[in-house]
């Protein structure tokens, strides 16, 4: 149940829910959601576990509902999951059937929505240690449930476990990140929420409302320079424990993500993200495919 702003109670239900959806999916990402070098099984289980992502990432960032709407359909949610309670809604039952047989599934959905109740309430992120707790919960668990998934499909023991996490929790938080400027005007002009640390706004004496100009200044574009820095220090060498991942699949599959990650920090540096949106061409994607896929 939910208390819509006239205090009356709401019943979270498909409709209800369906009604504050964007519509956008796996094709809307920068990244692939399970490419076609993804066996067609682990694919479908990714994309249902992206689909349960993009659900409640819609509710967190819908502007019609209030914070404590969304956080009582995210704890409805998260409620449901952690009991195995089943609803109407389709994906969320999808999903806790899915937890029944990838027990692993339960885990890593719960640490999502945390993330999602920080953006029901959260607007500002202080530092760059508070951002990478935030990513620690909206990122690397879809990572870390990729690679969980696809050991547990092939019945394979994951060796290197600890290497291996840790260079996927890197990776992830850095997607993140690059989204993060990707979006930076987007977040703040409709949401008013900035994830973009503030310390790097005092660094750069410069205030948060830079994000609502249509170009960006010069101090700016140090400080977009600055994350972008320490964004490719989270890439650095995350190729050779990588490669330690014994499925090829999922090997070249992250592989290529990493590639997109790193060009899409060159585009960073070189483009303005409130001029315009900076994303990948199809011939950045060609090329880090075939890079992920037959160089590396």
């Amino acid at each position: 149940m939910a208390i819509d702003g006239k205090g009356e109670v709401i019943k979270v239900n498909q409709k209800y829910i369906s009604d504050l959806l964007s519509g956008k999916n796996f094709q809307d990402e920068n990244f692939p959601v399970a490419s076609f070098i993804i066996k067609k099984k682990i694919k479908q289980t990714i994309r249902l576990f992206y689909s349960f992502a993009r659900m409640a990432d819609d509710i967190a960032d819908n502007s019609k509902i209030s914070s404590k709407n969304k956080l009582d359909i995210l704890n409805f949610f998260d409620d449901s999951i952690k009991n195995g309670r089943s609803s109407d809604i389709s994906i969320l039952n999808s999903l806790i059937n899915q937890s029944k047989e990838k027990k692993f599934s339960k885990k890593y959905s719960r640490n999502l929505l945390t993330a999602f109740k920080l953006d029901a309430t959260k607007k500002r992120y202080k530092n760059w240690g508070e951002l990478e707790n935030y990513c620690k919960y909206s990122a690397n668990p879809v990572g870390r449930f990729f690679i969980d998934l696809t050991y547990s499909e092939k019945n394979k023991e994951l060796k290197n476990k600890y290497e291996i996490f840790s260079s996927s929790d890197n990776l992830c938080t850095a997607l993140q990140i690059i989204n993060h400027l990707q979006d930076c005007q987007e977040d703040y002009t409709k949401l008013n929420r900035v994830y973009l640390p503030i310390s790097y706004f005092k660094k750069y004496a410069i205030k948060v409302n830079i994000l609502k100009k249509k170009k960006s200044s010069e101090k700016f574009d140090e400080l977009k320079k600055d994350i972008v820095s320490n964004v490719e220090k989270l890439l650095e060498n995350l190729k050779e424990n990588l490669k330690k991942i014994e499925v090829w699949g999922l090997r070249k599959e992250t592989l290529i993500i990493l590639n997109i990650a790193k060009r899409l920090c060159f585009l960073l540096k070189s483009n303005d993200p409130l001029e315009k949106k900076i994303k990948l061409s199809r011939i950045d994607l060609i090329f880090c495919f075939i890079k992920g896929i037959i160089i590396d």
